[in-house]
């Protein structure tokens, strides 16, 4: 049998339309040992989420920031040492943008920060659950009990991890970000209530 390489965009780039496809074909990556989830990885979904973002939309591709064009005598030519447009401003990001240097590093830093300190509260909410899972299986619930309650660690879990296996922290499309946190947020705390009764 041969494998090939799937990408979970048959409904779209979003975290729903993965979960949906990934629902849709029954599938996980592992079964979490404590609370029995069926589990999904995100696989570092940095070209779904920019997808998301302003720079997609403004039709900046990610050579136009992450391998800037240089100059060396006299000829212009791409970068092809891939790295972050913060070590390179002036010919990553003063391509469009006109603001101070310091000002567009610390703009960058403060939407991954407030992306990053919303991630962590959610993990944690998720870490609890699959703790509670784990008791409420220790305790005698069922497999129709639980049922839900699985579903949406898995949901919530996959769209935590769709932010956190990102390589823009975020940055990339921070709305976006914040959308799918608040989403895996309530979906965590809804499990966790389910689990609680």
């Amino acid at each position: 049998a041969t494998n090939y390489l799937t990408f979970p965009w048959k409904y779209g780039y979003g975290v729903e339309s993965m979960i949906a496809y990934y629902d849709s074909i029954g599938f996980a990556d592992w079964v979490h040992p404590l609370s029995k989830a069926p589990m999904l990885k995100a696989q570092h979904p940095d070209h779904e989420i920019y997808s998301f973002g302003v720079h997609a939309k403004r039709g900046v591709s990610c050579a136009d920031c992450h391998m800037p064009y240089g100059t060396e005598g006299g000829q212009k030519f791409t970068n092809h040492h891939i790295g972050s447009p913060l070590a390179n401003v002036e010919n990553s990001c003063f391509v469009c943008h006109r603001e101070r240097v310091d000002d567009l590093i610390s703009d960058v830093y403060e939407r991954q920060g407030k992306v990053k300190g919303t991630s962590e509260v959610v993990q944690r909410n998720i870490a609890m659950a699959h703790l509670e899972a784990e008791q409420a299986w220790k305790l005698g619930a069922t497999e129709a009990q639980m049922k839900t309650i699985l579903k949406g660690i898995r949901h919530a879990q996959f769209q935590w991890d769709y932010i956190a296996a990102s390589h823009g922290a975020g940055f990339h499309a921070p709305l976006e970000a914040t959308r799918v946190l608040a989403s895996a947020s309530a979906i965590i705390q809804e499990a966790r209530v389910e689990l609680a009764r």
